[in-house]
């Protein structure tokens, strides 16, 4: 579901981050991968049974964010900064921000 991904970095709590499109198109956007948190933060992820993973970024110190455009001036680090500052400020949405991921 993914194309053009590319590791950044890693948050404070260990976290890989990463930039990628989603195949359908639309922006960059900064989040992780379901299948890395399964070894390392299996408590934010979340199996649908239809094949699908989700990510529970509440759990995490990061956010899913989507970039400007031209993101492009954007370094690695500053990319996982706005990740987690987003992360932070996210602290007072209610319900969980789940990312869908396939499984296969």
């Amino acid at each position: 579901m993914k194309t053009d991904i590319r590791r950044l970095g890693t948050s404070a709590q260990g976290i890989p981050v990463y930039a990628f499109r989603y195949i359908w198109g639309g922006p960059v956007f900064v989040g992780t991968m379901a299948q890395d948190l399964l070894a390392i933060r299996p408590e934010a992820v979340i199996n649908t049974g239809s094949g699908y993973y989700m990510v529970d970024y509440d759990k995490l110190d990061i956010a899913m964010i989507s970039l400007p455009k031209d993101g492009s001036f954007l370094t690695p680090e500053a990319a996982v900064a706005l990740a987690v500052e987003s992360g932070r400020m996210r602290s007072s949405v209610p319900h969980p921000q789940l990312v869908v991921q396939r499984t296969s």
